[in-house]
């Protein structure tokens, strides 16, 4: 990349920040070794397409500059809940069906306040201190833990997938999170592993 091309991005990312856009960093930052992986947060379903149109302006940013945190991690999906925008927790403990203990912690988030969050969720595991690679059910028996007691409020999900990822494999994965997770799953989203660009898929899962 040309010293120019370096410079207006960098521009563009200050100008971002000016308008209303907050990044905020953990200060225990991400260790080597440990599974590292992306979360988006969504107020609601009518934020859903300029979410992945701007989180996808943001990843294809970080790939220009080939760094930043956003740069190359595996994006695991969104999650649309209007409170866990503003009230994202720090850190998680999930106790696993194999009796393992998960700890979800947040490094890293960049977000338009009150709108979306992309979240840099770091993941091992607390009794062989290991990191640990992240599923949509982990993520979502997470996710569930933190519900409030407002049962009229149940956030809904959407898994996201490799662009080039074969038809028939995501039917399989929608239909076996519906069974296990019935009324949260949603569409999923497709994402670009050499540009970093969301797209969301309009036909349901069902």
């Amino acid at each position: 990349m040309k010293p120019k091309q370096r410079e207006d991005l960098a521009a563009l990312a200050r100008n971002e920040l000016e308008m209303g856009h907050t990044m905020r960093t953990n200060t225990e930052e991400a260790r080597d070794g440990h599974v590292t992986s992306l979360l988006l947060f969504v107020r609601t379903a009518d934020d859903l397409a300029r979410a992945c149109r701007e989180v996808g302006e943001l990843f294809a940013s970080c790939r220009c500059r080939q760094s930043g945190s956003f740069a190359d991690r595996r994006i695991l999906g969104a999650w649309i809940d209007e409170h866990a925008v503003t009230e994202l927790p720090q850190g998680l403990n999930l106790r696993l069906p194999s009796n393992q203990t998960i700890l979800l912690a947040v490094r890293e988030t960049f977000a338009l306040w009150g709108i979306w969050a992309v979240a840099l969720i770091e993941s091992v595991c607390l009794e062989t201190k290991a990191g640990m690679e992240l599923s949509h059910d982990i993520v979502l028996d997470a996710l569930n833990a933190l519900e409030r007691c407002d049962t009229a409020k149940v956030g809904r999900y959407l898994p996201a997938f490799a662009r080039d990822t074969p038809k028939n494999q995501v039917r399989a994965e929608i239909k076996r999170l519906n069974i296990r997770y019935p009324l949260q799953i949603e569409q999923p989203i497709y994402y670009d592993p050499v540009t970093g660009r969301l797209s969301l898929q309009k036909e349901r899962f069902r």
